[in-house]
């Protein structure tokens, strides 16, 4: 066997070598992922722009996502309605509550003046009025046309 015969039986059998040594990492790499997978781990952060959560059907029914610099977070019906919206905004937080036709017929917001509630008729026109601000505590409940029915003004403790 001439020395030209035997370097390249060598190099064939080192390309063997090196193809076997690959796909040996590459099944251990398979088989490392697939055990994670298995026994649940779980990563420390995951990051993304939006979170959709869907149902067994692939319906979405709740999203996560920041829209005008704050977060929000809604809960869809199962006919792709919003009925629970809660934000964090430059004010403060709020929560909403929406009707079967995506009305908001509950609404609570703190912002630097206090706590708010108002809760509003099916045309989505407000019929109640509830704060707690500094000056006081107000209640006011309204007509379907927005005029006061009732107005009830408190002062805050010691004033």
């Amino acid at each position: 066997m001439t020395t030209e015969e035997r370097l390249a039986r060598l190099e064939r059998k080192n390309r063997r070598l090196t193809l076997g040594l690959v796909l040996t990492a590459v099944a251990a790499g398979v088989v490392a992922a697939a055990g994670a997978a298995r026994t649940g781990a779980v990563p420390e952060v995951v990051t993304a722009r939006k979170f959709c959560l869907v149902d067994e059907n692939g319906k979405a029914r709740a999203g996560l996502f920041v829209f005008e610099g704050g977060p929000v977070f809604t809960l869809l019906d199962e006919n792709d309605k919003p009925r629970v919206m809660l934000r964090v905004n430059k004010e403060g937080p709020d929560l909403a509550l929406l009707d079967e036709n995506a009305k908001t017929r509950a609404f609570m917001a703190l912002d630097k003046d206090g706590p708010a509630l108002c809760l509003s008729d099916e045309n989505g026109k407000n019929r109640a009025k509830l704060a707690v601000i500094k000056l006081g505590a107000g209640l006011v409940l309204l007509d379907e046309n927005g005029r006061i029915l009732r107005q009830v003004v408190g002062s805050a403790p010691g004033k």
